[in-house]
């Protein structure tokens, strides 16, 4: 449901009417989707800490808009975003979104310390811009390689130190235990068909666009249950993409097109993710502990300097210790390599269970270390690591 103009300025001056404790805290999403890359840190200050936070939606459809947690004052704030960052009077301001004070979203004003929340496991300098995230005071890290990679960047360009907290990463460990809830209530059924998830980037060369529709028969005539689950920007940008799939495979039984990605059913019922170089691949792989086959198309490069810091993305790194590569030439060979992948599930589950203890950081306590974190902040006593 759109909402007028008129709706955002009583929003945005019931938002600067708060008291001052009511909005020394407050999370900003583009989107509805990125709720989740907040809530276990908005649970621990709802919750054991006590604390109010407002929480801003550019997404009319937010759910957090409809909440029922006394502690979380939702706000609509999408056109006048500019106006709202500008003369934002706050503590501290968490966020998802990169390139602060780059682009149309500047910092306040104000004093207000920025607080960055990924929702990728990715490194930082391949698939995010050069600038992505030179101004914020601290960034809540995935694991070490980002830690690395963002202070050699900051000694390169002799940028301010910021605050590198050992943050973790609730996404990871939400899709872990929802996959562990999910195997316990499975029966066996040795009869079903292995499900594969097909769920790559978007671009015009990425998995769907490029050799996605042979992809699927291939799949398909082999046995295979197989669902698509395209990437969000591929659902508002290309419908007609999808259509087409629906239109070529909607008819049987074993496919099914997921345009709603909200849910992680799909990642939980696959016995193999097919995939290129999309953020759910190391959530997959490391959640679920399965492996996955990434399709070579070129790689998503939003920083076209990404060498010059000298250090290989993680998400190229690990590819191999993952799964298999395929050539998109070798499309047709897809059916082999997923049941090959199917067949060594054991053995890639004790791989991938060493890579997600090496890589990530406070596995499993995520939400407690943002919410300390950000308590510190706004008390001016952030805490960085090494």
């Amino acid at each position: 449901m759109k909402k007028s103009i008129f709706h955002e300025m009583r929003e945005l001056r019931r938002f600067r009417k708060l008291p001052a404790a009511q909005r020394s805290i407050v999370f900003y999403a583009e989107s509805g989707n990125y709720f989740v890359s907040f809530e276990s840190i908005i649970d621990h200050l709802t919750g054991e800490a006590e604390r109010t936070v407002a929480y801003v939606t550019s997404d009319p459809a937010d759910p957090v808009l409809t909440t029922d947690n006394p502690r979380i004052l939702p706000f609509y704030i999408s056109k006048m975003a500019t106006i709202f960052f500008a003369t934002l009077k706050a503590r501290v301001m968490v966020m998802t979104i990169p390139d602060l004070d780059v682009y149309h979203l500047r910092r306040s004003t104000y004093p207000v310390r920025y607080v960055y929340v990924y929702h990728s496991l990715v490194s930082t300098h391949m698939m995010y811009g050069e600038t992505a995230f030179d101004h914020y005071d601290s960034i809540l890290c995935v694991g070490p390689h980002q830690v690395e990679e963002i202070r050699k960047r900051e000694s390169r360009e002799d940028l301010p130190a910021k605050d590198l907290i050992e943050g973790g990463y609730y996404r990871l460990e939400r899709v872990y235990q929802r996959y562990r809830s999910f195997c316990a209530e499975q029966v066996p059924d040795a009869d079903r068909p292995a499900e594969v998830l097909i769920a790559p980037s978007w671009g015009e060369q990425h998995v769907l666009e490029s050799c996605g529709m042979e992809l699927v028969a291939v799949l398909l005539e082999s046995g295979f249950r197989v669902t698509v689950r395209p990437h969000p920007e591929t659902v508002k940008s290309q419908p007609g993409l999808l259509d087409g799939y629906e239109k070529a495979y909607g008819a049987n039984e074993r496919f099914e097109l997921e345009r709603n990605v909200r849910s992680d059913a799909s990642m939980l019922r696959s016995d193999v993710l097919i995939s290129d170089l999309s953020g759910i691949v190391l959530e997959y792989a490391l959640g679920t502990e399965r492996p996955v086959l990434f399709v070579d198309v070129p790689h998503k490069v939003k920083n076209a300097a990404y060498r010059d810091l000298g250090i290989e993305p993680i998400e190229l790194q690990l590819r191999e210790r993952l799964g298999v590569l395929l050539s998109p030439d070798d499309i047709g060979q897809a059916a082999e390599a997923v049941q090959s992948l199917v067949q060594r599930k054991a053995t890639y589950q004790a791989e991938l269970a060493a890579i997600r203890n090496e890589m990530v950081y406070a596995f499993g306590t995520s939400g407690r270390v943002g919410a300390e974190h950000i308590l510190d902040m706004v008390t001016r006593r952030g805490k960085s690591t090494s």
